[in-house]
């Protein structure tokens, strides 16, 4: 009896370790697993540091990620799609620093969604093929190929030895009829795509996901299909945004039960937060219990360092671009004046005749709201993006300067230091006929021309009854 009794404590003691470990147990007791997601940045790879909300960035991300690691052997990052946005210089910028994030941060699989195919006529795809983090997309294909374009699966295997099998799909409603028509490639049946993969894969994995770019609304066949525990669905709307209580980073977002799989729709946006699923496994790859909550990234998490020095890179190389830019469109402007016989120097005076004043010029007049205004961060709007070596991105700069897309006016820092800030015409628009010939009535504002700058992404808790009380005049 002495001898049984130890023989059954030890096999307690190592079906204990092995759930510890990640190691599935003789039994089949699987060990809980960290699944971490991110979808629809749309290009956003930082916080916008100009307001007090200022959520998210990568920087910020990695430095979260390193303590949800260190205390969860199983984890696996994801991302969902429409990680990239916008077409120009900026966007190809950009993308540069979201695909050596993406492998920075350790993220084991993308999953491209319509931004990414093309939907502005340009891939960013491209720049992520060759990179480490693999497009895993089972019904994208070449037109009349039967392959899929990129990786149908992946098999993750976590740092606690658990195997997670990630199957990539994207709508055929997403662009679709575009992807044909402008790149030759054709989506095909998601559930068929799917369906193909999961028999070969269920036996070799203790879970298997389906990251669907498209709607949760459209998920349920594949939630339906046997195998499959976790379907995740990242094609979203800013509309379904949750945001945290006061004071608080964390958000509880849902899941839905779908027959022995979990359907859950993405609440990360814009960069902000991060999406975490608590998952507690049962036997055969089955879903007990999961818990889904939102991160968001503020500052109780420190920049990375590794990440501040891509973002230096990429501000220089922004800096660069728009100094490029301003000149080379002088140059041309030049020309094409010099060709009919135009005096450049004449030429340069009347062109870049501004219309604008500058606040020291209502100052004579209006000294009271002057001094008002100069206790505002709107006198100083400037600094916070020197401060981060952003004072040259077009991005940011339009709502810290004065008549940025008004003719002649806010150039860049080198050129027009003086409509830096936002100053009394950043509002009231170009005043130096005003000041000339003062009349009653100039430059009237209301709420719109304050929620140009300050919109429900940039400064979602903006108040516009308290901010008008402080500046009102």
């Amino acid at each position: 009896m002495r001898k049984i009794a130890v023989v059954s404590a030890f096999v307690i003691a190592v079906v204990s370790v092995c759930a510890l470990a990640g190691t599935p147990s003789k039994k089949g007791a699987v060990p809980n697993l960290v699944v971490l997601y991110t979808s629809s940045a749309r290009g956003q790879i930082r916080s916008c540091d100009c307001t007090k909300f200022r959520f998210g960035g990568y920087g910020r991300q990695l430095t979260l990620l390193k303590s949800i690691r260190q205390s969860n052997k199983n984890t696996v990052l994801l991302e969902g799609g429409d990680v990239t946005g916008g077409s120009g210089f900026q966007a190809k910028l950009k993308t540069g620093v979201i695909v050596r994030a993406l492998t920075t941060l350790g993220y084991g699989a993308i999953v491209p969604g319509e931004e990414e195919l093309g939907i502005v006529g340009e891939q960013s795809a491209k720049q992520f093929e060759k990179q480490p983090v693999p497009l895993v997309c089972a019904n994208l294909h070449d037109k009349d190929q039967k392959q899929a374009k990129y990786k149908p699966s992946v098999i993750l295997t976590t740092s606690g030895g658990l195997k997670v099998g990630v199957i990539g799909v994207i709508d055929k409603a997403l662009g679709g009829d575009l992807l044909e028509k402008t790149f030759g490639e054709t989506v095909s049946d998601p559930v068929q795509a799917v369906q193909s993969q999961v028999s070969a894969l269920k036996r070799k994995c203790d879970l298997l996901i389906v990251i669907y770019h498209g709607p949760a609304a459209s998920a349920e066949k594949l939630a339906a299909i046997k195998g499959i525990g976790l379907v995740l669905c990242t094609h979203r709307s800013s509309k379904d945004n949750l945001f945290p209580s006061k004071g608080l980073n964390i958000v509880d977002a849902r899941v839905e039960s779908r027959g022995n799989a979990r359907v859950v729709n993405a609440g990360t946006n814009a960069n902000w937060n991060l999406g975490r699923i608590d998952i507690t496994l049962g036997p055969n790859g089955r879903i007990k219990s999961a818990k889904h909550t939102l991160i968001y990234m503020d500052r109780r998490y420190a920049e990375d360092p590794k990440m501040v020095k891509v973002y230096e890179a990429y501000n220089e190389n922004v800096t660069q671009a728009v100094l490029g830019e301003s000149s080379k469109l002088r140059r041309q402007a030049e020309v094409i004046l010099l060709k009919r016989g135009v005096n450049i120097d004449e030429a340069r005076k009347r062109l870049h005749k501004s219309p604008f004043a500058t606040a020291r010029a209502c100052e004579d007049c209006h000294s009271d709201i002057e001094e008002n205004w100069a206790r505002t961060r709107h006198s100083y709007a400037i600094d916070s993006l020197k401060k981060t070596k952003q004072e040259y991105d077009p991005e940011c700069v339009g709502c810290h300067v004065t008549g940025m897309l008004t003719r002649n006016g806010y150039v860049n820092c080198k050129e027009t230091p003086q409509l830096a800030n936002v100053q009394c015409e950043a509002c009231h628009g170009p005043a130096l006929d005003h000041v000339k010939s003062p009349q009653a009535g100039f430059g009237h504002v209301d709420e719109q021309t304050c929620r140009s700058c300050h919109t429900e992404e940039r400064d979602p808790e903006f108040d516009y009854d308290a901010y008008w009380a402080k500046v009102k005049h």
